[in-house]
């Protein structure tokens, strides 16, 4: 095993798989439409709700900027106690779309 082999794996492996504990949420601008995605770090961006047992992130997505339309879409989900399931979720300045859709929309572009 190489020097800079055995430094990748004390610092990380091998950089690819699944991401854990991340959630992708996913939105059209209400504007121009364009499709949006943003990354959320599950052990970093919750924080606890009022109710004291649920998780709440708050996230501003906005596009590219190539229709000229810089406006924000603000995503606020709400997560339950072990931060697995979003039970509510809201977006003002758009909608919320899935994945396939978010998909969809861009496999056009």
């Amino acid at each position: 095993m190489g020097f800079l082999e055995a430094l990748r794996k004390v610092f990380g492996g091998s950089g690819s798989g699944p991401e854990t504990n991340v959630y992708w949420v996913y939105a059209r601008c209400g504007r121009c439409g364009e499709p949006l995605r943003g990354r959320i770090n599950l052990l970093n961006e919750p924080s606890r709700a009022e109710d004291g047992e649920t998780w709440v992130v708050r996230k501003g997505l906005m596009g590219s900027g190539a229709q000229r339309c810089f406006q924000t879409v603000d995503v606020t989900l709400w997560f339950d106690a072990r931060k697995q399931n979003v039970i509510n979720s809201e977006a003002y300045g758009g909608e919320l779309i899935t994945e396939e859709e978010y998909e969809k929309l861009t496999s056009n572009e």
